[in-house]
């Protein structure tokens, strides 16, 4: 927990700090005033510190040096800004002061159950096959050429790996701590929860709790484990509950609606589309010729998206990996053109594949059981809200013409991400926040009249619910593991269970605590006389072979992993050290 924490206080104090930069410079330089809130800040500046960092990690590791570095240059900030700091703790204090101990404890209790929740990493295979080592690549070196023909996977290089690089903490705690994506999701949280205070509990707001509630319990397994999912996901929930609640806030809040539509998709190709937005508030400023704002908030959200292709093309040879349609760069570290083809379409088999069973699951459901039921519910949620959206919505044109326009701009944003997740690899987590969105996006409908409701009884009590749920999940979920992995009888190879009021306990520590998981990995030379080690370690007893964060670096072989193309016979190095990259024999 001790971890947690910590990595949470030094993502904090970073992402507000560049955040409140970010706001200060484009109000100075385009003589705006946009005001934000700390969520709208603490997303603003965890996509402005892309920058810095991608630039540093051309020739730097990504590691705690840079942390410390950007940590130093936010306290400096702070120090020049004395005054304007000051205020923003008398605002911060002051909101909380007016809160009752009841609503105090609403915001606190889910901080503190997701922070034990998490505790207890999961077995993800995704995150266990690469994520961990695509983040240890990032902490041990800058950006390795052709990396991606080590494993191939490399090269989505998403900047959620980048990013867990500095605040990994490994300098202190001797092993990562993934903690990220949860803030993101506890930043939206307390928004939420402080939206509905301050509205007196209006209905639209509590159902976005619910909504958000929803989401947590049906991709909640990507909290605990490194995801490049959970960001894109939570974020764009956030992103279409705020244009929904607030319809004309893209008029005031130009700089939030163009940067973090366009640098979620270095996170997730799938978002793209909600680049609409950005596109849209930069069409109308160039139409009321504010060319000045109109160019900084196109030049922003470019720089970041130049420095993430050029990452790309470092690691892959390729300006977007797997897209292999777009290849105009001749290097030697390329990935075979069929290693990005047999990827793409091997995304979108397994996309088709996922679809299949929800639709199979929903066609013949199991109601003999509460878990069926809840299977079954989960699956139709997935597909039903996307089907019914076109009835509400004509029925809101015809009935509710007092709606803001920008309303139905959002139905078709979302009809574009699902359009582009379609044919991409549909998979419902590559966009569970858009699906949860749309849900959401058909109760707004359903829910809005010219006078905004309240419910201040059924208010308090289901965000008091949802308060006492994240806190027996949080315990029933430490029990379930603790008794699931007999973590009550000490063995020889296992970490005691003590630890994890310092650290995260590691899914591979789970696994040793049942005697039925052993470490083997082989040491395989290099041409240059390095060594690469190659697992043999399953991520469940007789599973698919993963590599955990240690030994690094590690890969699978091709015979053992059907989904790799590139074998490591295959690939040869560069040069002396692993620094200088690999590229095919």
């Amino acid at each position: 927990m001790l971890a947690i924490t910590i990595s949470w206080i030094a993502i904090s104090v970073v992402f507000l700090s560049m955040g409140d930069i970010l706001v200060s410079l484009y109000n100075r330089l385009c003589k705006q005033n946009e005001q934000y809130g700390l969520t709208d800040t603490f997303l603003l500046g965890m996509c402005f510190t892309l920058i810095p960092l991608s630039i540093t990690s051309f020739w730097l590791p990504s590691n705690h040096y840079v942390l410390l570095a950007l940590l130093v240059t936010c306290v400096v900030y702070w120090i020049i800004r004395k005054n304007h700091f000051l205020v923003i703790i008398r605002k911060v204090r002051s909101s909380f002061t007016h809160l009752s101990p009841l609503q105090s404890a609403i915001f606190i209790i889910p901080i503190i159950s997701l922070m034990i929740a998490i505790i207890w990493q999961v077995g993800v295979f995704d995150s266990l096959l690469y994520h961990q080592q695509n983040i240890r690549w990032n902490e041990e070196f800058a950006v390795v050429p052709g990396l991606g023909n080590i494993e191939h996977r490399y090269s989505f290089n998403s900047n959620y790996l980048l990013l867990s690089a500095i605040f990994s903490l490994r300098a202190i705690f001797g092993e990562g701590v993934y903690s990220l994506q949860v803030l993101v999701l506890i930043a939206v949280i307390c928004w939420t929860i402080k939206e509905i205070i301050q509205s007196g509990y209006e209905i639209k707001r509590i159902l976005l709790l619910l909504i958000i509630t929803g989401y947590i319990f049906t991709f909640g397994y990507s909290l605990a484990a490194t995801s490049t999912d959970a960001i894109p996901n939570i974020v764009s929930l956030y992103l279409i509950a705020k244009l929904l609640l607030y319809p004309d806030s893209p008029g005031y809040k130009k700089l939030f609606f163009v940067i973090i539509p366009i640098a979620l998709f270095t996170f997730k190709l799938t978002i793209i589309p909600l680049g609409l937005i950005s596109l849209y508030i930069l069409v109308r400023l160039v139409r009321n010729k504010e060319y000045r704002t109109a160019l900084l908030l196109a030049f922003i959200p470019a720089v970041i998206l130049g420095l993430w292709f050029i990452r790309n093309v470092i690691t892959s040879g390729y300006l977007i990996f797997p897209v292999h349609e777009i290849d105009i760069f001749t290097v030697d570290w390329k990935l075979p053109a069929f290693v990005a083809i047999e990827e793409k379409d091997f995304i979108f088999s397994c996309g088709i594949r996922a679809l299949n069973d929800v639709i199979w699951q929903i066609v013949h459901p199991e109601l003999n059981s509460f878990d069926g039921i809840y299977r079954w519910g989960m699956n139709l949620i997935f597909i039903a809200p996307t089907l019914l959206s076109p009835l509400v919505v004509v029925y809101s044109l015809i009935k509710k013409k007092y709606l803001h326009k920008n309303i139905y701009f959002v139905y078709i944003i979302l009809l574009a991400v699902i359009g582009l997740w379609y044919w991409g690899g549909p998979d419902p987590r590559f966009i569970g926040g858009i699906l949860f969105a749309v849900i959401y996006y058909i109760c707004y409908l359903l829910f809005s009249t010219r006078e905004e409701k309240i419910y201040p009884k059924t208010g308090t009590i289901l965000t008091a619910a949802f308060a006492l749920l994240m806190g027996y999940w949080a315990v029933s979920r430490s029990i379930k593991f603790y008794n699931m992995f007999d973590l009550k009888t000490p063995k020889t190879n296992s970490r005691p269970v003590s630890d994890i009021l310092i650290r995260q306990y590691p899914y591979r520590e789970l696994l040793k605590s049942l005697t039925l998981y052993t470490d083997e990995f082989l040491p395989y030379k290099l041409d240059n006389g390095a060594t690469i080690y190659i697992s043999k370690s399953p991520e469940i007893p007789d599973g698919r072979f993963v590599c955990f964060e240690s030994p690094f670096p590690c890969t699978v072989l091709q015979a053992d992993a059907p989904g790799k193309y590139q074998d490591i016979s295959s690939v040869t190095t560069r040069g002396k050290s692993l620094q200088d990259g690999f590229r095919p024999k």
